[in-house]
């Protein structure tokens, strides 16, 4: 079955001709979870290539999630449609107390939009804590933090649309952040993208604000998926064939 490195190689074209798809929402979620501590400084704007080429020359104080990570970096750094994306806003908040585990970073594209990419569970203790609370609390920190980090991110491209996304805990942020933010921002939003991430409980999804921007909200599960089964959806949802089984942060 195909993966994203044949996606790579089948259509690196720009997207000023050819017009961003969900494949390439996936990769940017995934993109949320490369180890950007270190050489990524806050406030600063740097290509997807320019990041890779620090990540060679410094290293970084962050880990590798996904080992396939390691060969999909250079991949994008190099190619026509990601290497040029800018990279800016990177945020990374772990916080023992509060059980929140938060990471986000937002990518300039050159059909003059942005995606805010929400990182998922990152394998830390406080990570799966805060997974845990998602199951049975109305509302989690990195939630809250979500709805900031999306309404100071449309502070700054006023001017532009914006696309949401995320990879498991990272949907649900997408989706969350998307719901709650306030009325300007929802109506910059192109499309929200939960990609295997898990529902809500049933107050959320009765909100007047999850209705509102529930007809911009497209989740994408595995069909071998548990965490993106879990809790309640009420979008439309696309179940995905594979042939491999999760093995990978949530």
């Amino acid at each position: 079955m195909a993966n994203i490195f044949d996606y790579m190689n089948w259509r690196d074209l720009p997207l000023k001709q050819v017009e961003f798809n969900e494949i390439d929402n996936l990769i940017l979620a995934r993109l949320s979870y490369f180890p950007f501590d270190g050489y990524l400084k806050e406030g600063e704007k740097i290509t997807v290539k320019e990041a890779y080429q620090r990540y060679q020359e410094q290293g970084t104080t962050g880990r590798i999630l996904q080992q396939e990570d390691i060969d999909l970096y250079p991949v994008l750094a190099n190619s026509t449609r990601f290497g040029n994306m800018i990279l800016t806003g990177y945020s990374n908040k772990i916080d023992p107390i509060q059980e929140k585990q938060f990471s986000a970073i937002t990518i300039e594209m050159e059909d003059d939009t942005i995606y805010v990419a929400y990182r998922g569970t990152d394998n830390t203790i406080v990570g799966w804590k805060e997974d845990l609370n998602m199951s049975f609390s109305e509302l989690v920190p990195a939630q809250t933090d979500a709805v900031a980090y999306l309404e100071n991110v449309a502070k700054q491209y006023q001017n532009k649309k914006i696309r949401v996304g995320g990879h498991s805990k990272g949907g649900n942020l997408a989706v969350y952040a998307s719901a709650f933010a306030n009325s300007e921002v929802q109506k910059r939003i192109i499309n929200v993208y939960n990609n295997d991430g898990p529902g809500f409980c049933d107050k959320v999804i009765n909100s007047e604000s999850y209705q509102t921007i529930l007809n911009k909200v497209h989740t994408y599960i595995p069909q071998t998926s548990i965490i993106g089964r879990l809790l309640n959806h009420q979008e439309e949802t696309t179940i995905l064939k594979s042939t491999r089984n999760r093995d990978y942060a949530t």
